[in-house]
């Protein structure tokens, strides 16, 4: 079943009519409805419930998550969502970040198939702050954001999404800040252990080498207290091994106009002028396995009432290997012209077409990813009467380790006719006449694009943080009084040696038949099968050794440190005052102070000398930051919820660095350059204000309604400025410009710098509730849902899919986001189907060079499934068989370049079906 909601249905007014007749219905429900099944009776151990006695109900499965989730919601003092667990160790998705994904106003972006980086609010996730169990996550990228991969939902028990600031709250985000949770032992109360184990399959099957599409999931986790409950422990470990089979046909960039030119490369004499065009085209099949293993482990301590200790432990490490075979041919009158036939043209762009004299390459990479992430926290709390004391202390680590090879195998003086189309309803195709799967006329070594070549990035993101806070009771209005302080010191470092392959002096070589795997099927997109073979044997046995370096005039800036040192003073007070008999007011109001000491080093090429040399730089600001939250409860569970407050989100940690790459120019007009970091930026900043109106039924459904607009005073740009390279021009080595010559002055520096900002704002419209409140015959059946609409003035200059633009729209951000979820569950039986959409919007990638690059992403619906049937009687209680398909469309992530006849990626990551059981003492 796949849900289609057209755009017109998911206007604010449709929506809020539909939440308002919702909200209509419920209330006229019986008030008494008590549920389905999840209701069970408890006993006293040792005795029997006589039929006519009073029972416990205690409300378990996909409705427990339901109703916890919505009081998190109901309670807090900000606006906020949340997702809770159905119990221990259960969170239904593989990671945290597809859970995260179906909270309003929220969603996320796939990477090779899996849901990582979490936008809030239309904006990208440099706008977000990440907090577990209060303390701020560092990251295993080269910026500040955090890959929610990386952290299994089986050991996560709630997230909340704060979308108003807290002055209490520490590493917020400007967008919004997601707090995951672990569970406390104490609280909870009683000894649990689950097991977990699921096997798992991709549809993407039959790609040959050495691919697989079979692996599984397991899990364990512990609960129990100890010493009459004054001890508790949690543990839990998280295994994944998730096969990786993605289908890929991808374009080069740029798409750019077919027009006469000095340089022919770029003309075909057979394409009309102005038709858009690309010069490549690649079939690409991606195998390996994504392993990842979890872990946490909770000591909670309190031996009275006024003192508890909290030690906590997390820990994971994720291999990703992905081998990346390939058929790919230049379009692009290289290394010979190419001759153009039977075109095929839609919007001014050609999207078919039967091109001659082709020199294809068969493309072996292989991408090795090695994450850790350590974080370790220490927070005690005393209650000495009216004076309550925290402390917390944290370190956290997360270090990545990248192996980037690629190596290549070409007939030699052989040419061949293909040809491809790009349809607006299905996959590409990219067929050729030849065969590449022959190993003794396709030779590895030196190619039309050389013989290969290697990078190998390394990231280390270490945090130490120290916190106090004190609060008291205190009178009129406000309930208590707390202030404190944090002390924050992080540093990022990152190194990426990088460097050419050169195969030994004879080859091209015929590959020895104990390397070769079985050939790359890539009849998914109509391409002849390739050659495949084992890359790290090839490159022992065909390649000379790697030399890489750092210090090279194109690399040096992509090595460097930034080191940062936050004190975070805050005072709060907590209102609780009733305004008459039947409105309260609750909320808080506070202020933060945040003083930010930056710092990079990093390093520029000395032209004169030859060699890099070392460079610095940074600054310190203070950021006074107001938040107010006023909670106004009105009768029949209605709050009408405010909040106003100045948001900050550093900036990238990437743009940050100090590095300085310089470039002379030696022929006319002599104008100097330069790219590079700027250690002196400000952060973004914002004014915002938050309104939202929510009703609720107990706390088992509300409907709620929500605006926000935010003014951002500054955002950061990357500008080209005039630059005087005076000082850099006198360096010139004697001979480096023609004889008589002079390098301008003045030249141009590109870097990231704080520009004007704009507006963003939007509205959130969310409903949730049982299907007994509103008809006895929908008794065991549940649905939420929820859509978003937003919109921003900013516009900025940029470089999407290598296409220089001076008006793009803010990265990250979706105009709608909806998602609707619908379950039913009773007499032991479950099932869930849950869809979520966002529309087209610009994000993030890594291109070919493995470098951060923006493109133009189409919008997706993903759809998943999940039915189980849980024994609670007899000798199988306990049990729990499970039955999952995610993403059940496999629908296909495609970025293109502006127009979106102008594909640059069509990839297919396959539907994941999980078949397991589940055992809980």
């Amino acid at each position: 079943m796949r849900i289609r909601i057209k755009r017109a249905t998911v206007s604010a007014a449709g929506s809020l009519l539909f939440i308002c007749a919702v909200a209509n219905a419920a209330a006229q429900a019986p008030a008494d409805a008590s549920g389905g099944s999840d209701a069970q009776t408890t006993a006293p151990k040792g005795k029997q419930r006589r039929k006519d006695e009073l029972s416990e109900i205690v409300v378990t499965g996909i409705r427990a998550s339901v109703e916890a989730a919505i009081s998190v919601k109901k309670l807090s003092n900000e606006i906020v969502e949340a997702v809770s667990a159905e119990d221990i160790g259960k969170l239904p998705d593989t990671s945290i970040a597809e859970s995260i994904s179906r909270l309003p106003g929220v969603t996320t972006q796939r990477s090779d198939g899996r849901s990582s980086d979490i936008s809030i609010r239309g904006f990208g996730p440099d706008f977000n702050g990440t907090l577990m169990n209060g303390r701020e996550q560092v990251s295993t990228g080269d910026n500040r954001s955090i890959q929610f991969d990386q952290y299994p939902a089986e050991l996560i028990q709630q997230v909340v999404v704060y979308k108003t600031p807290d002055a209490s709250l520490v590493g917020q985000g400007l967008a919004g800040t997601i707090d995951l949770q672990t569970t406390r032992p104490l609280e909870y109360g009683h000894r649990t252990m689950v097991f977990d184990i699921r096997g798992i399959e991709n549809s993407n099957k039959n790609l040959g080498a050495d691919s697989t599409n079979k692996q599984y999931r397991a899990s364990f986790s512990y609960v129990d207290q100890f010493l009459d409950h004054t001890l508790g422990v949690t543990f839990g470990f998280a295994r994944l091994d998730t096969p990786v089979d993605g289908q890929e046909v991808g374009l080069y960039d740029p798409w750019h106009a077919n027009t006469q030119a000095a340089d022919s490369y770029n003309y075909h004499t057979s394409v009309p002028n102005g038709v858009y065009v690309t010069n490549g085209i690649k079939s690409l099949a991606s195998m390996g396995v994504d392993k990842r293993d979890g872990s946490l482990a909770t000591i909670e301590w309190k031996p009275n009432d006024s003192y508890t200790s909290t030690l906590d432990l997390y820990y994971t490490s994720r291999t990703f290997e992905n081998n990346r075979r390939s058929m790919e041919a230049n379009l692009g009158n290289y290394p010979q012209t190419t001759n153009y036939s039977n075109l095929d043209i839609v919007n001014n762009s050609l999207i078919g077409a039967t091109v001659s004299n082709l020199v294809p390459l068969a493309r072996n990479f292989l991408y090795i990813t090695k994450d850790q992430i350590l974080a370790t926290g220490w927070h005690n709390k005393w209650n000495t009467g009216e004076w309550n004391w925290d402390t917390d202390l944290a370190y956290s680590r997360a270090v990545r380790d990248e192996h980037d090879y690629e190596t290549q195998a070409t007939y030699q003086g052989v040419t061949d006719t293909g040809s491809f189309l790009l349809p607006s309803s299905s996959g590409p195709t990219f067929q050729l006449n030849s065969s590449y799967s022959d190993p003794s006329k396709v030779l590895v070594g030196p190619t039309i694009y050389g013989a290969g070549y290697s990078r190998f990035p390394h990231v280390v993101d270490e945090l130490k943080s120290a916190r106090i806070d004190v609060s008291h009771p205190a009178g009129m209005w406000f309930s208590t009084v707390a202030a404190g302080v944090n002390y924050d010191d992080r540093s990022k470092d990152k190194r990426q040696p990088e460097g050419g392959l050169n195969a030994i002096p004879s080859c091209p070589c015929q590959i020895a038949s104990q390397y070769l795997l079985p050939p790359t099927n890539l009849g998914f997109s109509g391409t002849p099968s390739s050659l495949s073979w084992n890359v790290p044997a090839v490159l022992a046995n065909y390649f000379q050794p790697i030399q890489t370096s750092t210090t090279a005039n194109y690399l040096v800036g992509k090595s460097w440190q930034v080191h940062e040192k936050l004190t975070t003073v805050y005072v709060k007070g907590n209102l609780d005052h009733d305004l008459s008999d039947s409105v309260t007011l609750r909320g808080n109001v506070g202020l933060q102070v945040v003083h930010t000491d930056q710092s990079s080093s990093s390093q520029y090429f000395d032209e004169a000398a030859g060699i890099p040399r070392p460079i610095t730089g940074g600054k310190t600001y203070n950021d006074v930051l107001p938040a107010v939250n006023l909670v106004f409860g009105l009768p029949a569970q209605q709050d009408v919820r405010v909040g106003i407050a100045r948001e900050i989100a550093r900036p990238r940690m990437d743009q940050m660095d100090a590095s300085f790459d310089y470039s002379a120019a030696n022929t006319a007009p002599f104008i100097p350059s330069a790219n590079g970091g700027n250690p002196r930026l400000d952060p973004w900043r914002a004014d915002a204000f938050d309104l939202s109106y929510e009703k609720y039924f107990q706390n088992r459904a509300y409907v709620s309604a929500a605006a926000f607009y935010k003014k951002l005073k500054t955002y950061i740009y990357q500008i080209n400025a005039p630059f005087d390279f005076s000082s850099f021009n006198a360096l010139l080595p004697p001979g480096y410009l023609p004889s008589g010559a002079a390098e301008q002055a003045l030249g141009t520096y590109t870097a990231p710098a704080n520009g004007n900002g704009g507006r963003v704002d939007g509205i959130e419209l969310a409903v949730s509730l049982p299907g007994e409140m509103i008809s006895d015959y929908l008794t065991g059946f549940g649905a939420n849902a929820s859509v978003s609409e937003t919109d921003s003035s900013i516009s900025i200059p940029g470089q999407v899919a290598s296409i220089s633009s001076q008006a793009i729209t803010l990265p990250g951000l979706s105009k709608t986001v909806w998602q609707a979820t619908v379950y039913y569950e009773r007499y032991g039986f479950s099932a869930r189907l849950a869809t979520r959409y966002r529309s087209n919007y610009i994000g993030e990638i890594t291109d070919f060079a493995g470098d951060r690059a923006l493109e133009y992403v189409r919008h997706e619906q993903i759809t998943d499934f999940q039915t189980g049937y849980d024994f609670t009687k007899g000798r199988l209680s306990g049990l729990s068989l499970l039955f999952q398909i995610d993403n059940m469309t496999n629908t296909p992530f495609i970025d293109y370049a502006g127009v979106g006849t102008r594909v640059r990626d069509y990839e297919t990551y396959g539907r994941l079906f999980f078949l397991g059981a589940k055992y809980k003492l």
